[in-house]
C-alpha cells in the first residue's frame, strides 16, 4: 500500500508539473503574441487593422470580423471619453496615455490606441472601440487572427531624449496604406536615422527601406536624424507622393517612386508652418469650398499651433517647384499657402466620412479627453464659444440668414437641436 501511495504521489506530481509547464508555455506564448505597445493605427480595409508596436519594432495586421455598413452619417459628441475608458479598465482617467484614433471604414466606429498605467502590472497597451452612443469596448487582441512584420534596425532604449524618452518610442511615427503598400515612417539606428519603409501587404520579406534627409527651414540645416512625425500618401498631378511634416514645422514632399531599398532620398521642403511645434496628423479629404464646389484638401493637425488647411491644388504647384533652401525667421511662415484653422487641443484625428472629421480632443475646461466630430468646412465646434449670438434676446437681421442657418447646422451636429432658432 505504501508503494502504491508513493507511485500515486509521484504520478500526481508529474501531472501537476506538466500542467504548470503547459500553463507557463501558454502564458509566454500569449505574451509574445501581444504587442509591447499599441501606437499608430491604420485601416487597410474593413477587415484589416494595422497596429504599430513601436516598443517592439514591429507591425501587427489584425483581421477583424465582417461588420454591417452604417447607413447614416452621425457626429460624435462624447465629452468625458477618458472617464468612460478609465471605468472600463478600472483605473483613473489620468492613468491613460492616448496614441491614435482611426475610423472603421464601414461601421464608422472609432478605434483608439492607448497605454493604460496600472498599479500592479505597470503600463499595458490597449485598443478600445467606441460608437457614437458612447459605448466603449476593449478589443481582445489575443482573440483576433493576425500577421506581423518585424522591422530591422529600429531605434532602441540605448538612446534617450530629455533623460526618460526612449528612442524606441519613435521606431514607428506614422503609417499610411495605399494600393497594397504600407508606408512606415520612423527612426532607425545610425547617422541617417530618419527612415521610410515600403512594405507590401499581405506581408512579405521584400521591405524597401530608405533613409531620408531634408532641409529644415527654421534650423537652417540639412537634417538626417529627426524622423517624419506625420504623413500621408496622395496623388499630386499623377505622381504618388509622400507629404510629410516634421517638428518645428517644415512640410516636405517625397516622390514615392524614389523610395527603394537602400536609397538615400532627399525630400523637397515646400512650406514652413511655424516654429516650436510638433505636427500630429496629416489628413487628406474632400469637401465643398466657399464657392460651393467640391475640392480636395490636406489638413495638418499641430500640437502647439493652429491646424493648417491646404488646398490640394496649391500642394501640386508647390511640389513642381525647386523647394526651399533658405532659412525662415522665427515667427514667420513661408512656402505653400495655408489657412489657419481653430482645431486647438486636438491630439489625433481621422477622416470620418463625407461630412465630418473625427478628433481626440483634450477638454481644456475639465482636463478630460473628448471624442468629437468637426464638420468639414467649419473646422470649429460652436459650443466651444459663448458669443453675442447666444444671448436669448439676440435677433438675426435679414442680412444674417446664412449665419443663422450655419449656426443652426452646427447646433444640430453638436447635440443642441433644441437651441435652433
Amino acid at each position: 500500500m505504501r508503494y502504491k501511495n508513493i507511485i500515486l504521489s509521484t504520478a500526481l506530481s508529474i501531472v501537476v508539473l506538466i500542467w504548470i509547464t503547459t500553463f507557463q508555455i501558454s502564458r509566454t506564448t500569449a505574451i509574445t503574441n501581444l504587442p509591447q505597445s499599441t501606437t499608430v493605427l491604420e485601416f487597410a480595409d474593413a477587415n484589416t487593422l494595422f497596429v504599430a508596436d513601436s516598443d517592439g519594432g514591429q507591425i501587427f495586421a489584425y483581421q477583424l470580423p465582417d461588420e454591417a455598413k452604417t447607413s447614416t452619417s452621425r457626429p460624435y459628441n462624447i465629452e468625458g471619453l477618458g472617464s468612460l475608458i478609465a471605468e472600463a479598465f478600472n483605473v483613473n482617467s489620468f492613468d491613460l496615455s492616448y496614441h491614435d484614433v482611426a475610423v472603421h471604414p464601414v461601421t464608422k466606429e472609432a478605434y483608439v490606441s492607448l497605454t493604460v498605467q496600472t498599479a500592479n502590472d505597470g503600463p499595458s497597451p490597449a485598443i478600445v472601440r467606441i460608437n457614437q452612443d458612447g459605448k466603449v469596448e476593449k478589443l481582445d487582441l489575443l482573440a483576433l487572427p493576425y500577421t506581423k512584420m518585424a522591422l530591422e534596425n529600429t531605434a532602441d532604449d540605448s538612446v534617450t531624449f530629455w533623460r526618460d524618452i526612449s528612442a524606441s518610442t519613435f521606431a514607428v511615427t506614422d503609417l499610411d496604406f495605399v494600393d497594397g503598400t504600407l508606408f512606415v515612417a520612423g527612426l532607425s539606428t545610425g547617422e541617417f536615422a530618419s527612415t521610410l519603409r515600403k512594405i507590401p501587404f499581405p506581408f512579405q520579406d521584400t521591405v524597401k527601406t530608405s533613409s531620408i534627409e531634408i532641409f529644415h527651414t527654421v534650423h537652417n540645416q540639412t537634417e538626417t536624424r529627426a524622423p517624419i512625425r506625420a504623413m500621408t500618401i496622395i496623388d499630386l498631378d499623377g505622381v504618388q507622393t509622400v507629404v510629410a511634416a516634421y517638428t518645428c514645422t517644415p512640410l516636405v514632399t517625397i516622390a514615392a517612386a524614389e523610395l527603394d531599398d537602400g536609397a538615400h532620398v532627399t525630400g523637397k521642403t515646400i512650406a514652413e508652418l511655424g516654429f516650436g511645434n510638433t505636427p500630429l496628423d496629416v489628413i487628406p479629404f474632400s469637401t465643398m469650398n466657399q464657392q460651393g464646389q467640391p475640392e480636395d484638401y490636406v489638413l495638418v493637425i499641430n500640437k502647439n499651433i493652429d491646424a493648417d488647411l491646404i488646398r490640394m491644388a496649391d500642394l501640386v504647384e508647390a511640389s513642381k517647384g525647386e523647394g526651399m533652401t533658405e532659412i525662415v525667421a522665427l515667427g514667420e511662415s513661408a512656402g505653400v499657402l495655408t489657412v489657419p484653422t481653430p482645431l486647438g487641443a486636438v491630439l489625433q484625428a481621422d477622416d470620418q466620412d463625407e461630412q465630418f472629421l473625427l478628433t481626440l480632443k483634450r477638454n481644456i475646461d475639465t482636463g478630460d479627453m473628448d471624442l468629437v466630430s468637426f464638420r468639414k468646412g467649419a473646422y470649429m465646434r460652436i459650443n466651444d464659444f459663448v458669443s453675442e449670438y447666444n444671448f436669448p434676446d439676440y435677433q438675426y437681421d435679414e442680412n444674417q440668414e446664412f449665419a443663422r442657418e450655419f449656426q443652426n447646422l452646427l447646433k444640430t451636429d453638436e447635440g443642441f437641436s433644441d437651441l435652433v432658432r
